[in-house]
């Protein structure tokens, strides 16, 4: 069976007024919000497991969602950070899991690109990974390296959007080494110090995603973005797939950029 978590127990707080208290995946960008974007793409891809952590506003999330999900506390989310998330939603693994986390929008062909790859993957966007807040992503060929926010940026090779996939191989390598750092203490790590762990171990590969329209939301001005140009770019996209599939005619949308960060 299919399985997908999605890391969705923090509060946001960089946000600022901007969220008005709403946890972070429930904000609403082309009138959906977050979350439900993500699980849109992974009901299209017949996901049938899905487990969402929650900790900031877990009852307002559950309720908004529903009873369909195997929801997880994270009673520690101010305290915590992603990788403690992640520690929490393990379980015995039974075969690939995706790890998404909640705060990114992004298109629908970039989820769909790794949910239908092989082995262990992860969505990158070469054209970024310069800034102290991105998380860097460094390769040997296709074959990742390193990853971490404190990576000089001379040695990055891109950006991790926080989309991964893990066979059943790399899902137990994964929450093993999140173990091992928990037990550690390392309870506000971000969860890709796992994954630099695993990459020790197992390969994974990375999937370009340069081009295509994303971001993560952390500040107020990347709500605005979301909403003004990430948005219409997909929306515009979505639009030409559809007259395409009518007309035979080609179905790429350019997209700059600018518009991701």
């Amino acid at each position: 069976m299919k399985r997908a978590i999605i890391l969705a127990a923090g509060r946001g707080s960089r946000l600022g007024d901007a969220s008005g208290g709403t946890p972070k995946c429930l904000l609403t960008v082309g009138g959906k919000t977050l979350i439900e974007h993500q699980l849109a793409v992974l009901h299209e891809a017949r996901v049938k497991s899905i487990t969402i952590v929650v900790g900031y506003a877990a009852d307002q999330i559950m309720r908004h969602l529903g009873a369909d999900y195997d929801y997880v506390l994270n009673e520690r989310f101010a305290e915590t950070n992603s990788l403690y998330s992640l520690w929490l939603a393990r379980r015995p693994v039974e075969g690939s899991v995706t790890v998404i986390n909640s705060d990114v929008f992004a298109d629908p062909i970039i989820y769909h690109r790794v949910l239908a790859a092989r082995g262990n993957v992860l969505a990158f966007d070469s054209a970024s990974g310069n800034d102290d807040e991105h998380m860097k992503v460094n390769f040997d060929g296709n074959q990742l390296r390193a990853i971490s926010k404190t990576m000089p940026a001379v040695m990055s090779h891109g950006e991790n959007l926080g989309i991964l996939r893990f066979n059943k191989r790399g899902a137990r390598s994964l929450f093993a080494e999140a173990s091992r750092l928990i037990a550690s203490g390392a309870h506000n790590a971000w969860a890709p110090a796992a994954l630099d762990r695993v990459a020790k171990d197992v390969p994974i590969h990375g999937i370009d995603v340069r081009g295509l329209p994303w971001t993560e939301i952390d500040f107020p001005e990347d709500l605005v973005r979301a909403e003004k140009k990430v948005w219409p770019a997909i929306a515009a996209e979505r639009n030409h797939h559809i007259f395409a599939q009518r007309t035979g005619a080609a179905s790429v949308v350019p997209f700059s950029r600018t518009a991701n960060r």
